[in-house]
């Protein structure tokens, strides 16, 4: 019984070793643009850049791997009060939205596997995860006219230079992003990363 333990815990040891031989970790900072354009009954709204930060694991050594992530968003949207009100005056302000991001995507190697540089595309799901507004002064604008969760879908390049990454990504609004309006959030990704 006592050798059976053993001959298990050696094999766990093993299997797991393997495992995180297979799994690269990629931290990454970058900049991100928001094509949000959308008009709400007094107001509307236009996104604008922003800074992310996050960590993506690289699951797997073959031509084609998994790679999950979780990612911090913050970016501005621009508030512009309602031109179309005949004889209102025009008001703007601004508001700052704080995001969660989890990608979920399926990455295949277009250069091979494990080279000094690696070229790589990839593509998946994006379920975002609303974490706060910060509020306008000048419009009633905060966390009840944002969706709590989105959903999204992304592709992007990506180069890996020894232990570098630079990473370009897309992604496409597949649900509302406001309660009020049908307008989808759409954000072009530029990241810099380090492998682990």
């Amino acid at each position: 019984m006592r050798t059976n333990r053993l001959f298990g815990l050696l094999i766990a040891c093993l299997f797991s070793t393997s495992l995180v031989a297979q799994i690269d970790i990629v931290p990454r900072f970058g900049v991100h643009a928001s094509g949000l354009d959308a008009k709400l009954a007094d107001f509307k709204t236009e996104a604008s850049t922003g800074w992310n930060a996050g960590i993506d694991l690289q699951l797997g050594r073959g031509m084609v791997y998994l790679q999950p992530g979780a990612h911090y968003h913050r970016f501005n949207a621009d508030l512009t009060s309602n031109p179309d009100i005949e004889g209102a005056l025009e008001l703007k302000g601004k508001t700052t939205i704080s995001q969660i991001k989890t990608p979920l995507n399926l990455g295949v190697r277009l250069t091979g596997e494990d080279g000094l540089i690696d070229v790589y595309a990839l593509g998946g799901v994006v379920p975002t995860f609303l974490m706060g507004v910060q509020e306008s002064e000048t419009f009633a604008f905060d966390e009840g006219d944002l969706n709590d969760f989105t959903w999204g879908t992304n592709v992007g390049l990506g180069l890996n230079v020894w232990f570098l990454n630079l990473d370009v990504r897309y992604e496409w609004g597949l649900t509302d992003f406001l309660v009020d309006s049908s307008a989808k959030n759409n954000v072009f990704t530029a990241t810099v990363g380090v492998r682990f």
